[in-house]
């Protein structure tokens, strides 16, 4: 690994741990043992270390998705254990991160929500493409508007999440689970009853 790379998984680090504010160069740079001089030849800014990161951390969210959809049984399975690795990646992020973001480098998040890397319009395609494919999911649904549909309920979601105006579970129950249910076949909804009733049994142990 380079060393421009090494900077920005150590400052990423940092920024989890947190929060944006808090981190100087001077953090980032003892933090890995080398010069502030080093992280200024390779970044111009804190700005630009920050934007590098998420893009970053972005594309290996995507990459870890697809991970788990290729090693599933089926997209239904992929669903369940993509929840649960978001859920625990979440519990890692101090809460001050995005708030820190949106307030203190708001043109950052602007660039990067702007520049659709927020978006991983390729993986949820994929997913519902390949449960049609598979018969978990309707084949007349139209995919361009149903994958539109979701990532516009997952940020509307995010943001109540975010003012603790509904608790996670409370919103998988009210809207991702009636929904989910509402574009599986017969299939994909005996699936869904079958990891339910599995995640039921391992919270009673």
């Amino acid at each position: 690994m380079d060393i421009r790379n090494k900077i920005i998984e150590s400052a990423g680090k940092l920024f989890i741990e947190n929060g944006i504010k808090l981190v100087t160069m001077d953090m980032i740079a003892q933090s890995m043992g080398v010069s502030k001089r080093t992280i200024y030849e390779n970044f111009k800014d804190k700005n630009d270390l920050l934007s590098n990161f998420l893009v970053y951390a972005i594309t290996e969210h995507k990459r870890k998705a697809l991970e788990i959809l290729g090693d599933s049984k089926n997209v239904i399975e992929a669903l369940f254990l993509f929840g649960e690795y978001n859920h625990t990646s979440l519990k890692k992020v101090n809460p001050c991160f995005m708030d820190d973001i949106k307030k203190y480098h708001p043109e950052v998040f602007s660039r990067v929500v702007n520049d659709g890397h927020l978006r991983n319009y390729e993986v949820t395609y994929t997913i519902l493409k390949k449960g049609i494919n598979e018969g978990s999911f309707r084949k007349e649904i139209d995919i361009d508007i149903a994958n539109l549909f979701i990532h516009n309920m997952m940020e509307f979601f995010q943001k109540m999440e975010s003012e603790q105006r509904f608790n996670p579970q409370k919103i998988l129950q009210t809207v991702h689970l009636p929904y989910l249910r509402g574009i599986c076949t017969e299939k994909g909804q005996e699936l869904i009853a079958g990891f339910l009733a599995k995640y039921q049994n391992s919270e009673k142990k």
